[in-house]
């Protein structure tokens, strides 16, 4: 289950004493105890081509304390802003940052990661890339926790974040999880999957916190119950994230701090949002007294969300990176994969005819109840091939009786309809419309009176049917709406749905 929180007593004798609870007592990571952190400039971290297929290192500043207790230590780790055309490592308030906290006791590292070209440029891209890169460093450094430890890092304990267009980066890093959501951003010539290959496979890339500053996600839905903790910072005027829904610098419609916030509050995620009235973007990035004066509230904001999150073990989440449904002459294949397991015992997969009512199928154990390695699983429903549709979903169940559902993913059986939606009515954040084989064509979702909301060109499907992601619904009211499908041939197919 997505959770956040273990009691410590869940931990012991499982997991080696560099995971243990941080101390945070006599100031600890509270007071600049430190003083002028030492720094490593130009550790490479990874590498990956860029978007004009040269590949370039990815390089990174590490920020430790100095005279601080050789106990493991917090990380952090921050990324620049730029607009992803520009900034690097070594700009002002990553910099600043970095060295209050590792003043604090924190480790801490600022990444350069792959900007875009003027002339080129893709917003969908250019964050996938980010992601990749940042994930890359989460990864380098449980790498050297599990191997060298040369920077002493606690692997429980990373955070990540950034500024601006290092904010986006961090947010989606936290809250991008799933392939389906990747697949929406359609982001031309990326590395696959949500790990990417920009160096360090085999470790994980989850993060116990993020922190956005002056940042935004591109969908709500993306952000769910159980996800890790937000703490953010912006300002109402800004003029290039939007603080609430509507186009950022890179011209797409996003959502801002203002916009995170209730999301968060409704799905049940920690969170902390610091409002700057009247204060446009990234206010605390200079030295004048107002630039300085933001810079000090932006610094305490982070530091006190974070803190709390030290004085019991941070486990990191189960976070499924897969789950799908294929057809097999014995009947259903099911295939998901984790990037880690923490305190889980294992998976039921659970099978339904309606998407609403489900029944238990079988049971799939964890391979290990705490891996920080990808995992595969498979599990074969052999009773499947009756006519209808048929939708399965996973039950996973913690060791302490908690629970988190995955899927659900759908089948049809016998005759293909040209056009469905699943689940419909539809209850939660999004849903999707399952198409018959064709030769590509148009999608749209229109609202009761006709008018457009989205439109989807859809390539030729190589097997019997293809799914189609509908995040657009997360952000409409309730109310009916109308999927038309129009083949290559001009033919119209229309579905209704109901959004509850």
């Amino acid at each position: 289950m997505k959770h956040l929180f273990l009691l410590l007593s869940l931990l012991a004798g499982l997991i080696r004493p560099t995971a243990a609870q941080i101390d945070t007592t006599g100031g600890q990571f509270h007071q600049p105890l430190y003083p002028v952190p030492s720094v490593t400039a130009g550790v490479a971290y990874g590498s990956a081509p860029n978007s004009g297929g040269t590949t370039l290192p990815l390089l990174m500043d590490i920020y430790q304390p100095v005279g601080a207790p050789a106990a493991p230590r917090p990380l952090i780790i921050l990324v620049h802003g730029g607009a992803f055309l520009g900034g690097s490592r070594t700009d002002y308030d990553v910099q600043e940052l970095c060295r209050r906290f590792a003043r604090l006791g924190y480790v801490t590292a600022s990444i350069d990661y792959r900007l875009e070209s003027f002339f080129t440029f893709s917003g969908s891209r250019a964050v996938v890339n980010a992601v990749h890169d940042l994930r890359a460093a989460v990864r380098f450094f449980r790498q050297d926790a599990a191997t060298a430890n040369q920077y002493n890092i606690n692997p429980l304990y990373i955070f990540a974040g950034g500024s601006s267009a290092g904010a986006i980066t961090a947010v989606h890093a936290a809250y991008l999880d799933k392939d389906a959501e990747l697949a929406a951003l359609n982001a031309p010539g990326v590395a696959p999957g949500l790990e990417g290959s920009s160096g360090n496979p085999g470790y994980s890339s989850a993060i116990g916190a993020g922190i956005n500053l002056c940042g935004a996600i591109g969908n709500l839905s993306w952000l769910e119950a159980g996800d890790e903790p937000l703490v953010s910072v912006h300002g109402t005027t800004d003029g290039i994230v939007p603080y609430g829904t509507g186009p950022t610098f890179t011209g797409d419609v996003v959502n801002g701090s203002g916009a995170i916030q209730p999301r968060a509050a409704a799905v049940g995620v920690p969170n902390t949002l610091r409002t700057f009235r009247g204060a446009g973007h990234v206010p605390y990035n200079g030295t004048s007294a107002a630039q300085l004066a933001y810079m000090d509230t932006t610094f305490r904001t982070v530091r006190d969300f974070l803190r709390p999150l030290l004085v019991a073990a941070a486990p990191l989440p189960v976070r499924l990176t897969s789950f799908t449904a294929e057809r097999q002459d014995a009947g259903v294949l099911l295939r998901w994969q984790t990037a880690q397991e923490e305190n889980s015992a294992g998976y039921a997969v659970e099978v339904s005819a309606d998407g609403r009512s489900f029944r238990h199928l079988g049971f799939v154990a964890s391979r290990a109840p705490y891996s920080t390695t990808p995992t595969s699983y498979r599990f074969v429903d052999r009773e499947a091939g009756g006519p209808g549709l048929r939708y399965y979903r996973l039950r996973q169940l913690d060791l302490d009786g908690k629970e988190a559902f995955y899927g659900p993913q759908v089948l049809r059986f016998g005759a293909e309809a040209p056009l469905a939606v699943y689940p419909n009515p539809v209850s939660g954040p999004t849903a999707t419309a399952l198409v018959a084989s064709t030769g590509g064509g148009v999608l749209e979702l229109r609202d009761a009176l006709g008018r457009l909301v989205s439109r989807q060109t859809l390539p030729a499907a190589a097997g019997p049917s293809q799914r189609v992601a509908l995040p657009e619904l997360a952000s409409r009211p309730p109310g009916v709406y109308h999927l038309l499908l129009r083949d290559a041939a001009g033919a119209v197919q229309q579905v209704r749905l109901l959004k509850q």
